[in-house]
């Protein structure tokens, strides 16, 4: 489906290039509210245990336009967007302690609260056929995206007991990833809690790494690539300046399922379940412009 669309793209770019009478530059920027579209996991009563909600962003970048009739012309753009998330979890959940005196990991069921700010930038270049009525504008087209950059903070508490009955006293950890440079199961800092469990001594870093506690894998959880369906109004308040609106809707997922792994249960084998899920982005552009 991307391969086609890329070929749709460039062919239709061809044909409007021959026809095109008029060429125009002009910039945008503005502010992103975002979140990600998709399956959430439930428990076994059926009530949901992950939430997504809008965080804020920014946008900018440079736009050029042909206008091949006095309405209609076709337009490109080439933006610096951020997109992203706030990624919520409250529910059954586990944790793996890796004891420090060399012996086996083990595993504690408990509560899991999780909540994490995922900020990815993008260089998105959107294809859009454009309509000017007057002062007012529409457009619709696709929008390729190119991840350059991946991020999220936050925080984690758990509290359970472990599989020979001890209590897990709660902690409360800080998140701070780097998708695209952590390596597996790193913790941020040298601060760590340090428990006897199972009379197992085991640490536990304050502060978590993108993959402390993530399936090993060789790729990053987001993938590089993301296209959408764009669609948007404007309304031209002279000859030249613009306040605009559009909606950006994800149409390839976004994440690798060797990273999507499930917070709620591990296999019968304490080995981490991925989740193939089909998860998307979602994005309103609240934006200000210039066509020169």
């Amino acid at each position: 489906m991307l391969r086609f669309s890329l070929v749709f793209v460039l062919a239709l770019l061809s044909a409007i290039l021959l026809k095109a009478q008029e060429f125009s530059g002009g910039f945008r920027a503005g502010l992103n509210f975002t979140t990600f579209n998709g399956p959430l996991d439930r428990n076994a009563d059926g009530t949901e245990l992950e939430v997504f909600e809008y965080s804020n962003g920014f946008h900018v970048g440079a736009m050029g336009t042909l206008q091949f009739t006095d309405i209609f012309g076709l337009r490109a753009e080439l933006l610096y967007s951020q997109k992203g998330g706030v990624y919520n979890y409250n529910g059954n959940s586990y944790w793996i302690f890796t004891p420090t005196n060399g012996s086996e990991s083990f595993v504690s069921t408990g509560n899991r609260e999780l909540s994490l700010e995922v900020t990815n930038s993008y260089i998105d270049i959107p294809v859009m056929g454009v309509a000017r009525f007057n002062k007012f504008e529409i457009s619709a087209g696709m929008s390729l995206g190119f991840l350059v950059a991946s991020r999220a903070s936050g925080e984690t508490r758990f509290a359970g007991a472990s599989s020979q009955g001890d209590p897990i006293v709660p902690f409360l950890l800080v998140l701070d990833y780097n998708y695209f440079d952590e390596p597996f199961r790193q913790g941020e800092n040298t601060a760590v809690f340090r428990r006897d469990i199972d009379n197992q001594p085991v640490e536990i870093p304050q502060t978590l790494g993108a993959y402390y506690q993530e399936a090993e894998s060789d790729e990053n959880l987001y993938k590089t690539l993301d296209l959408g369906l764009v669609g948007g109004v404007s309304y031209y308040i002279n000859r030249g300046l613009f306040l605009g609106l559009r909606l950006n809707y994800g149409i390839s997922d976004i994440t690798n399922a060797s990273r999507d792994i499930s917070w709620q249960m591990l296999n019968d084998t304490n080995e981490f379940v991925t989740r193939d899920d089909n998860d998307r982005n979602l994005n309103i552009q609240v934006s200000v412009g210039f066509s020169l």
